[in-house]
């Protein structure tokens, strides 16, 4: 059961959304398409089973093979690169969109969930998301890094750098999670809303 989505500050610090769209979505507005992280938490469901941490899990051969972590983007993020995971000098590039979101089994569809979920990693730089409070990517108030929601038992956090930048506009990011006995949880979904530029 995914328990949060959300956007955080380059500082850690969680940003309020500041409304939602007609069908309940949550807005969260961006001066700049690049420079904050997306956080997404997440818990066992009826099951029981521990969350899949992966982030990246790709096969060009077999479109059913993904990542724990499973996220797309109505919009094309930076260049919209067709490279799978392209996250690392010198070859970094964007990431392609899928509109309407759609998790069927295609290669594109697959290519384009692991290429966003692998921008999602732990604090050891693994495609991974975090298991340990201490290791959270959102700290509070207190100064304290924890997780955000009550009964969270892995955080995904993934830093949008200009490679990976929201173009102007809404961009509708959905998000599904699947468990270690591949059960996979209801779609989260948020927007981004970047300002035009000048």
């Amino acid at each position: 059961m995914i328990t949060y989505f959300g956007v955080v500050r380059a500082d850690d610090t969680l940003v309020d959304p500041t409304g939602t769209t007609a069908d309940g979505v949550p807005i969260y507005e961006r001066t700049f398409g690049s420079g904050f992280s997306l956080v997404l938490e997440a818990r066992p469901g009826g099951t029981k089973s521990d969350l899949d941490p992966s982030t990246f899990d790709s096969n060009t051969a077999d479109p059913r093979v993904l990542p724990g972590l499973q996220i797309e983007a109505s919009r094309q993020l930076g260049n919209g690169s067709s490279l799978i995971c392209d996250d690392t000098a010198p070859t970094l590039g964007g990431v392609p969109a899928v509109n309407p979101p759609d998790f069927s089994p295609t290669q594109a569809v697959a290519n384009a969930i692991n290429d966003l979920a692998c921008r999602f990693k732990d604090g050891f730089g693994l495609y991974s998301g975090r298991t340990k409070v201490q290791d959270a990517c959102t700290t509070f108030e207190d100064g304290g890094f924890r997780f955000k929601a009550t009964g969270t038992t892995i955080q995904y956090c993934g830093f949008i750098d200009d490679a990976v930048s929201f173009p102007p506009g809404d961009t509708l990011i959905t998000a599904r999670v699947r468990d270690v006995a591949g059960n996979i949880s209801f779609t989260s979904r948020i927007v981004v809303r970047v300002a035009a530029q000048p």
